[in-house]
């Protein structure tokens, strides 16, 4: 079984793309949050602000994974007029008691990501182990690539206690209230 769950939304397609990169990286599972509405066009843009500005929780539809057999989950989403997305923040909403550990990893058109991060510790209770921000010219040029493989060595840098709990049959529960972890960056 595969230890780490990545769940993300995405209207453009920027967010999935980042989600497909990290999957393969971390081999991940993956639930990708859909609400059935079109989210499509100016209409759909404007929906999509007025949520997040008013931090709207949505019904989802549902999801393939229980978020309470892993022990990382990888949360991703657009940044929309600097907050999370919608969808996103309903699924934190119904699950956040069951994560153990979080990673965060978002997209955005200019800025807003620290605002996000700071604001998904909060709604999950807890830090993550690592922070992956990637804007739209990063994302068309690629640019990214040395921090997307350090947030998967931090977050993969988690699960090689558990591993090695695991494989002595002596497991015990994470640890809580962890130091925040400072977000992964590097030059690219």
């Amino acid at each position: 079984m595969n230890r780490v769950l990545l769940v993300y939304y995405s209207r453009t397609g920027n967010t999935r793309t980042l989600a497909g990169e990290l999957v393969a990286a971390l081999e991940a599972d993956v639930d990708q949050l859909d609400d059935g509405r079109d989210r499509c066009g100016v209409f759909g843009y404007l929906r999509c602000a007025r949520e997040a500005l008013k931090k709207r929780t949505i019904d989802l539809l549902p999801l393939a994974y229980d978020p309470s057999n892993y022990d990382v989950i990888v949360l991703g989403t657009p940044v929309w007029a600097g907050n999370i997305s919608s969808p996103l923040r309903s699924y934190v909403a119904a699950h956040h008691a069951q994560f153990r550990q979080v990673a965060f990893f978002c997209t955005q058109g200019g800025s807003g990501a620290e605002k996000v991060f700071r604001d998904l510790a909060e709604l999950c209770g807890r830090a993550p182990v690592a922070t992956l921000a990637v804007n739209g010219r990063e994302l068309e040029k690629r640019a990214y690539s040395q921090r997307l493989e350090g947030f998967a060595a931090a977050v993969t840098a988690v699960l090689a206690p558990a591993r090695s709990l695991d494989d002595s049959q002596h497991r015990t529960a994470p640890t809580e209230g962890a130091a925040p972890t400072p977000p992964v960056r590097r030059a690219s």
